[in-house]
């Protein structure tokens, strides 16, 4: 076995019923690539990426109940939304809203040198779209 030099690399990975159209939202709407698609007894798994970003949407064999929309987003303790780097938060805002993301907060300067945007998904998963100022490199 040969190690994935991607070692400490975080990946998503959302529960849907319905991979094939979720997976279109986040190629036209959020700009992900398709990697593949790998099957198993359980179920299917498509893989999307999109820069270091890698998104994973799991359709068990067996169909998962629908998410539970919630309001306010944050009112439920978890993990409650992921947050996607982008170069052009606004571009990336319009291009997931004329694809069918639902605005929570459209996109504004929250800090200096710091833009973002809150939007849904078609399934109601929460995306906070993140544009900041280069940070230096963390060490170690």
């Amino acid at each position: 076995m040969t190690t994935d030099s991607s070692s400490g690399a975080l990946a998503i990975g959302i529960v849907t019923a319905d991979a094939e159209t979720l997976r279109e939202f986040y190629v036209d709407g959020l700009g992900f690539s398709p990697i593949d698609v790998l099957e198993f007894p359980q179920g299917a798994v498509h893989r999307l990426a999109r820069g270091a970003a890698e998104l994973k949407l799991y359709q068990p064999a067996e169909a998962p109940a629908p998410k539970t929309r919630t309001e306010p987003w944050q009112s439920v303790a978890g993990i409650g939304y992921a947050a996607l780097r982008t170069d052009d938060v606004a571009a990336d805002y319009e291009r997931a809203v004329a694809h069918g993301a639902e605005t929570i907060i459209e996109p504004i300067e929250h800090r200096p040198d710091a833009r973002m945007a809150l939007i849904r998904d078609p399934e109601h998963n929460v995306w906070e779209l993140l544009q900041e100022a280069r940070r230096p490199p963390r060490e170690g």
